[in-house]
Formats: C-alpha cells, structure tokens, sequence
C-alpha cells in the first residue's frame, strides 16, 4: 500500500490495507480535527488577554516546554502552559481560561470528510479506531473536544484516545510503545495515519505499525496559505491580534486533484475568492427583495461580470433571475449625456491625453466633427480646445439629442434581458467605483421607474454618489487606504473574470449589443476558459473538506478570507502564476482598440537598475507587482505596504550606498573636474546624473580611477523634469549617448575591463537645446580599483 497519501485517497485507503490490520490509528489535528485558521497559534487571539493573545499563550507554551525538558519529559499539559503564563493565578482562574481556550477549539475546529469517510469504512470493516496524538490535552479533554467539533458520531467511534501529554513524550520519541503495550497488540495490527511525517510515519515504523504519511498540501499550496494569512494581518492588524486569521478553503484546496498552473489559479484562488463574493450576493439580493417587496433581477455587468455570473448560478441555481447586461463604462457615459452639466462633467474630468479619437467616440462625434471642434490641432491644445467648443449650446444640444437616441437603445437592451418597468434590480460587477451605477442609474430610473442596487466585489469610490451601492470589501471593513490598495493593481482581477469577447460599443434597435472586436489571442482565451472552470469547480464542490461546518465559518470569515486572498494574488504573486499572466493582454475597454501587456518584467528590471526603488513609487504598470516576483519577496512586500499604509516615501529615502564618480566637463570656454555621486540601485548596480545643461556640456567619465571591470547598462540624456518627475512617464525615451570609449576592452556585451586611467568621453548630443538635461551612467562595478577600498567598503 501507498506510503504517502493525498486528501483525495483517503476515504479509499482501506481498500488496500494489509490483512492483519485490526486498528485503524489516527493522528488527531490536521488529520481528523482541522481549524478554520492558518495555524494552530491563530485560535489564541481569540482569548481575553489584554495585548492580543497570540503571543503570550504561545510563549507561555515555550516557557512550560522549557521547564519539562530540563527534567527529561517531552511534552507538557495544558494546564502547565497556563501555570507558566500565570504563577500566581488561583486553580479556578486557571481551569476557566483552559475552558476558554477549549471554547475557542471548538469554535474553529471541523471533522475533515475525507477522515470522517474513512472512520465509517473502518467501521464497517470492523476495526477498531484509536486517537494518538502529539497535544497537551488529556485524553478526556481531547475526546470532548472531538465531540463537540466532529459529532456525536465519530466521538462514540472512538475506541481509545493517546495523548502525548499523558505520557510526557511524542510520537517521534517513543510513544506508540505505550500505545503497543496499552492494547497488548502487535505494531503489524495497526495502520497509523498522521500529516506529520517525522511523528506519524518515522515514528511509527520502527513500532512495526503500517504508517502512511497524509500530506495536506503541496508545498505551494502552503506557501500561498502563509502568504494569504500574512497578507490578513497587513490589511487589518485587528488579524492575529483579537481575530484569527480565518482559511474556511483550506480543506477543499486540500482536496485538489488537478496540478496544471491555470486550475489552480482558478481552484484554489479565484475559486474561494468568487465564491465568498456570491454567498454575499446571496445575502444582499435577499435583503433587497425583503425591503423592495418584489423579486430581484441579478444583472451582471459584463464584460467582468462574466464569471460572478457563472459562479452565482452554480451555486445558488434557479433561486434568482439572472442575466448578463452589456453595458461598459463607455456605453453608459454615452447614454448618460442629459444636459450641459453633464457634458461638462465628463470633458472636466478628463486627463490631458491628446486622444481625439477617443473623445469623438465618447461624445458621440464624429472624427470630423471633433477635430473642427479642437481647430485642427492635434493633442492635449486640442483636447483643450474641443472640451471649450463642446460646451457651445448648439454642440451640447448635438450630443445630448444623440445621448438620448443612444439610451433608447441601451434601454432595449434591458428589456431583452426580461426586466420589466417598476423591476428591481441589482448590478453586479466586481468593482471598483461603480461608475457604470453613477451613470446609468439616472437613465433607468426616468425611462422604466426601476428600483436599482449595486453590489460590488470591491467598492471605493471616488466619491459619494449618494446610491445603493455596496461591496463585499468596502469602507465598512477597511480603511480607505486599504481599499486604495487593493485597487491599484486590480486589472488582473478583472483579465481573469472577463468573457472572452470584445466590448460592447452601442446597440441595434432591438437591443442586441455590438461589439468591437478583440484581438487577445486564442491561447490567453483558452487559459482564461480553463481558469474560470476551476473556479466553477471549486463552487459545484463548496465545502467537500467539511464533515460538518466550524462554527466560526460565516459571512466575517469568508470576507476576511476574500480580503488576504485578492491581496496575496494582487501584491504577492507566485512564480507559477506570474507565467500565467506572462501572456495576458488586457483590453482598456473605453470604446477604443486600445490593449496592454499585462506584463513587461524588462522594463521593470530596467527601471530598478535606472532608478532604484524609486521606481516602485514612479512607475505607472498595469501590474508591477507581477513584474517585480522574479526579483524577489521583499521588493513586493516593499511595494505593499507603502501602498496599504500610505508611506510618503521620497527618492533620497529610498537611495542605496553611494560611491564618488571622477567627471570633467567641457565647453569651448574650458573644463571643471566634478565628483559626481553614484547610488547603489539593483542588483548591484550604480546611476550617475550628471548636469549637462542645454546641451551645452562634454562630458568625461574616469571610470577606470573607481573600476576595474564594470557592465554598463545605459548611457542617454534624459530631460532633468521628466527624470526627476514624482511619476515616471514610460513614454519618455532617452536621447541615447554617442561615447567614445578609451582605455575600456570589452569582453563581452556590455562587459568592461578598464585600464587605470579608462575613460568614458561623451560629447553633446544634437537636439537638446531646447531644456536642460541629465547624463544618465548606469553601471555596475564588478570589480573596484584597490585605491578605491574606502568607497568599495562603503558601498
């Protein structure tokens, strides 16, 4: 028989059994009895002890294990660990804050099905089951424990329970002899199965026991868990302080079959994620319909409404009517024009991008129209000059008369989803602001009296809309800076819930959406499609793991859950997942052809070398933190928490050690020797900015006096505003260098070794007359002149 077993071979491992087996041994937590937490330690927060307690239980653990261990015993009870927390506490303060912590295993803990399955089959058989388990409560103790969490059932299937406790040693040091001794049976009688491998199956085997290790789950599965759990704590520090940090997926992530990257994106992360959003949807469109005294109609916003969709209607069925609506933040703006005001509102709120086109689109111009009204001039003064021209009565009487023609048929639309004048209806989007709302809700209101909610998966809004609106995550439960966050590099939530087709841009007269098309290629649909059925997995099979559900398991735990699982996937990404979105594109969805790389890890390992971790601030990705995981956890913990705590972090915070850089400068009136600053950056490399003016300055780079062999990443020019901007334009380039190298033998690309007097001569370059400008020198040393020990060691 296996040795080693996954969840999912459990409630089966009988059937290969060897014959003499006559009990059936379990380990007791984390294989019969699970918790609704990360880790075992996360129930103690749940205790009344000032401060959080979390960290005194567990050093008051550490204190009594001490103790024991100076007197040969390898395990300690309970009530030892409180005595070491407490020495001064009466008997009665003692047995009520065990009884406490009991309370709060009971609360958390949960029967594993696939265990309980297998003590069924044991039974059936007709052999007998027996508890050993590592722990600090007493048989009597664990057994009530069991009763209380696993049922009546599984506690009376219980034939003996072994404690480590009892016995003052663990399994991996001894204790399944006592077990031996105590049923006066041979080890060959037993099949032992436990998730800890050093305890139930190393400590088994020299007994003689047939042990098989259970292993929850692979390796990566709990690093995500741990991530997920730490990601909790970021988000609220109330997580591992007075609330655990709550994983009601744990069990069925365990139960995961499937190991291609895509199915595991879709099964254990967007799965518990889509799934919590649905069970709070549930909930909210009850509500309304109690107060509305009608029936709800479920309207998903499409694109990314697509699989809340699917998910909702796995899980909840015919319950609800449900469809999906076409509608865009384009198409709703464009239904939304009803007045001058709101005209206004729309070319004010616009940033300068120079996008004509995508003006015209919006405003329902033509390309003609909205380039007389921007004076044939291209770019931000015709931007300028059309949102003045736009406001002219005639103009706004124009869009207004075609906004209304465009509602017309938006509202056709509506009704060929079945919504019926006077319907309630609720809008279900993921997010973020819910624009779509602000916009159409007017519209629906005045042309068929709906009563009309939207539900969010996240909502932070830009500004109070003063509308029924909610999200699972919003600013009942987390600060906004939280909610900030979390918003920031969303866009990959939004990839992995959308419907693999274009966009909707207007509507014939029935009501039947017209699309753009799409240009996303068919593999990046394919991955979606795979990832978004392990999503719908997961809700077909909602909560498998559980024989019966914790206590603890309600709408806080599953949003809290929600809450650590978009952050982890948002800001800490793995290895795996990062090549899944390596090949996404994402559409901008503004009524234009527009598409992004979801992910650029050059650019990013650029900007890190050029600029340091400034660059994190700077830059301007659709999502970096993506792009930052092949460089390592603390660069995304880094960007993290600047962005969740709001860090008001600056370029000279953020600057690495500095060296001293020989340069000379030259004009036709003669030349200054400068010491310009180098600032370690990346992966050991330096920048330089050296001040070469309007193009008025030669300068000199004596990079043999500080190196003896350096890789040279980048020598330009680039405009001393646009460098030193709080946001880093990706858009500007640099005026690239023309260097002359001398005393500089390359031997390979990019790779220097210098004589001492090396010299990098870099001459002006044509065409920056009109602004000052920067040298730029990104290189890094591999290897410092002897004279430069006090700037190597520095460094």
């Amino acid at each position: 028989m296996k040795t080693q077993i996954r969840a999912a071979e459990l409630a089966t491992l009988l059937d290969d059994a060897p014959s003499e087996v006559r009990y059936l041994s379990l380990d007791c937590f984390d294989t019969l009895l699970w918790r609704n937490v990360q880790a075992p330690h996360d129930i103690f927060a749940e205790l009344a002890i000032e401060g959080g307690g979390v960290m005194p239980r567990t050093r008051g653990e550490g204190r009594a294990r001490a103790a024991a261990e100076m007197f040969g015993r390898k395990d300690v009870t309970i009530a030892e660990i409180y005595r070491a927390m407490r020495p001064t506490a009466s008997e009665e303060e003692i047995a009520a804050a065990i009884e406490a912590e009991l309370d709060a295993e009971a609360r958390h803990c949960f029967a594993f099905a696939p265990t309980v399955a297998l003590i069924r089959a044991a039974k059936r058989r007709g052999l007998k089951l027996i508890i050993v388990s590592d722990t600090y409560l007493d048989p009597a103790q664990l057994r009530q424990l069991i009763a209380r969490a696993a049922g009546e059932e599984v506690e009376a299937a219980i034939d003996a329970i072994f404690c480590s406790c009892d016995h003052h040693l663990g399994k991996a040091h001894g204790l399944f002899g006592h077990v031996l001794a105590a049923l006066n049976a041979p080890g060959s009688s037993i099949l032992h199965v436990g998730d800890n491998k050093a305890a139930d199956y190393e400590g088994a085997l020299p007994f003689g026991i047939h042990a098989v290790h259970f292993r929850q789950f692979d390796p990566a599965c709990e690093c995500r868990l741990r991530l997920e759990a730490g990601v909790a704590s970021l988000l609220d520090p109330q997580v591992r302080a007075t609330v655990p940090a709550y994983q009601p997926h744990r069990a069925q992530c365990a139960l995961r079959v499937e190991e291609d990257a895509a199915w595991v994106l879709g099964h254990d992360v967007l799965g518990p994620l889509i799934h919590a959003f649905v069970r709070w949807l549930k909930d909210e469109a009850s509500a309304l319909a109690e107060r509305a005294g009608k029936p709800v109609k479920l309207l998903f916003v499409l694109r990314d409404g697509h699989l809340p969709q699917r998910v909702f209607e796995a899980a909840h069925g015919s319950a609800f009517q449900t469809a999906a609506l076409e509608v865009s933040r384009f198409t709703a703006r464009c239904a939304s024009y009803r007045d001058r005001q709101s005209v206004q509102d729309f070319v004010a709120a616009e940033k300068p991008h120079g996008r004509i086109d995508a003006l015209a689109r919006q405003l329902l111009l033509s390309e003609a129209e909205a380039r007389s009204l921007a004076g044939g001039v291209p770019g931000v003064k015709g931007q300028a000059s059309l949102a003045l021209k736009v406001l002219e009565p005639e103009q706004v009487s124009a869009v207004v008369a075609r906004s209304a023609a465009f509602a017309e048929r938006l509202i056709a639309h509506v009704r060929s989803l079945g919504v019926e004048d006077g319907d309630a209806v609720m809008l279900v989007d993921l997010g973020y602001n819910g624009t779509v709302q602000n916009l159409l809700e007017p519209v629906l209101r005045a042309r068929m009296d709906l009563t009309v909610a939207g539900r969010y998966l996240l909502l932070r809004e830009d500004y109070a809309a003063g509308l029924d609106k909610k999200g699972m995550l919003d600013e009942r439960h987390y600060e906004a800076r939280v909610l900030q966050a979390l918003g920031g590099p969303v866009a990959v939530l939004d990839e992995l819930c959308t419907i693999s087709q274009g966009s909707v841009i207007d509507y014939q007269a029935d009501g039947t959406p017209r699309r753009k098309g799409s240009d996303k290629k068919g593999a990046q649909n394919r991955m979606r499609e795979r990832i978004q059925d392990a999503c719908v997995a997961f809700t077909r099979q909602a909560d498998c793991g559980f024989d019966r559900p914790p206590a603890s398991d309600g709408p806080d735990a599953r949003r809290r859950m929600a809450a650590a699982i978009l952050g982890r996937l948002l800001y800490l990404p793995t290895e795996t997942e990062v090549r899944v979105f390596t090949a996404f594109r994402h559409d901008v969805n503004l009524g234009t052809d527009d598409m992004i790389d979801m992910l650029d890890i050059d650019a990013a390992t650029e900007g890190l070398r050029r600029k340091g971790l400034i660059y994190l601030n700077e830059a301007d990705r659709i999502y970096m933190p993506g792009e930052l995981q092949p460089h390592g956890l603390h660069l995304n913990l880094a960007l993290f928490s600047a962005q969740r705590f709001g860090l008001e972090l600056r370029a000279a915070d953020l600057r690495g050690a500095e060296v001293s850089l020989p340069v000379f400068l030259a004009d036709n009136e003669g030349q200054t020797a400068i010491e310009a600053p180098a600032h370690r950056t990346h992966e050991g490399y330096y920048v330089a900015t050296i001040p070469v003016g309007a193009g008025r300055f030669a300068a000199g780079v004596l990079i043999g006096a500080l190196c003896e062999w350096v890789q040279i990443d980048e020598i330009g020019f680039y405009p001393v505003e646009s460098f030193l901007a709080q946001r880093h334009d990706e858009g500007v380039r640099i005026v690239p260098a023309q260097v002359v190298k001398e005393g500089l033998h390359e031997q390979a690309p990019g790779l220097y070794r210098c004589d001492p007097g090396a010299l990098l001569l870099v001459p002006p370059a044509p065409g920056l007359r009109a602004a000052p400008h920067l040298l730029a020198f990104t290189f890094r040393p591999l290897a410092f002149r002897d004279h430069g020990a006090e700037q190597r060691q520095a460094a």
